[in-house]
């Protein structure tokens, strides 16, 4: 695979999981080796100059246990200021200065081992800035959190975008349409497409939705089945495949979830409809 990401832009890698988000994250961040290929942040290699790549990122991952849960919220800023060669009056002041920018200027002096997970994810994100990085890179940076810290988060690194360069990965394609500039889609380590999310959903074509009886959906439309009911499965596909099921479809208008279905969706073949046995007794098909 091959990608550029730009200064000012959000650029947001999706893919099924096992795709190659994470590594390619993990790569680019110096904390393991690719096996081959060259990796480069702002011009420095990632392997042969790794304490350049270091010092112009910043990173959140997505199982961050980078900090210290008996210090404060200050305590932990200061510490990783320290690392970056910072003097203790400057982190201080920088500390401060980021949590009151991520909305925890109330808590900066509480032991983290009180903070919500939503609370640790925006402070990851001010830790992640300490040292005014030029690249950040936000591997799923609102997985696990309630829908409202979700969306200050999503404000939080949209203003961050503006003189810096971020890569993001998230599962979540309305957060990825709310969010990216450039999108790449990976399937199997592989961009199977990339563009802005206008240009992604515009390879999807033209969508519709139908209900077809379940026993006709094959394993390739299985990916499409929104919900089964009494036999009959709803589907949203693309309309020459729902046309090929059925003449009766309503046209709607693709989503960018709808186009990564189409584009890296995989079989649903695992989760087709079984019985249920509960109360003794076999219930009607499920799907799960």
């Amino acid at each position: 695979m091959d990608f550029r990401a730009e200064k000012g832009k959000i650029t947001a890698l999706v893919g099924p999981n096992g795709a190659g988000k994470t590594t390619i994250i993990k790569i680019v961040s110096t904390l393991i080796l690719p096996t081959s290929g060259n990796a480069y942040v702002d011009g420095f290699d990632v392997v042969s100059q790794a304490k350049e790549v270091r010092r112009k990122i910043g990173l959140v991952t997505v199982s961050d246990r980078l900090m210290y849960y008996r210090l404060t919220g200050v305590e932990n800023l200061v510490f990783y200021g320290a690392l970056y060669n910072m003097g203790l009056r400057e982190a201080r002041e920088r500390a401060r200065e980021l949590l009151q920018l991520v909305g925890l200027g109330d808590w900066s002096e509480q032991p983290i081992m009180h903070y919500s997970t939503g609370m640790l994810r925006r402070l990851a994100i001010a830790r992640s800035l300490m040292h005014d990085p030029d690249v950040i890179l936000l591997d799923e940076p609102t997985l696990g959190i309630d829908t409202t810290t979700s969306r200050k988060v999503r404000q939080l690194i949209r203003g961050l975008a503006f003189n810096r360069t971020i890569v993001l990965t998230s599962h979540l394609m309305k957060e990825i349409e709310e969010l990216a500039d450039d999108i790449f889609i990976i399937k199997s380590g592989r961009v199977v497409a990339k563009g802005t999310p206008v240009e992604i959903k515009s390879l999807a074509g033209r969508f519709a939705e139908a209900s077809i009886p379940s026993r006709t959906i094959n394993s390739e439309m299985e990916k499409y089945v929104l919900r089964f009911d009494n036999g009959m499965a709803l589907v949203r596909a693309p309309e020459s495949s729902v046309a090929a099921m059925t003449g009766q479809y309503v046209e709607v208008e693709p989503t960018l979830e709808d186009a990564y279905i189409m584009l890296a969706g995989e079989s649903a073949t695992d989760f087709r409809p079984y019985q249920i046995k509960r109360g003794g007794a076999w219930g009607r098909e499920h799907p799960f």
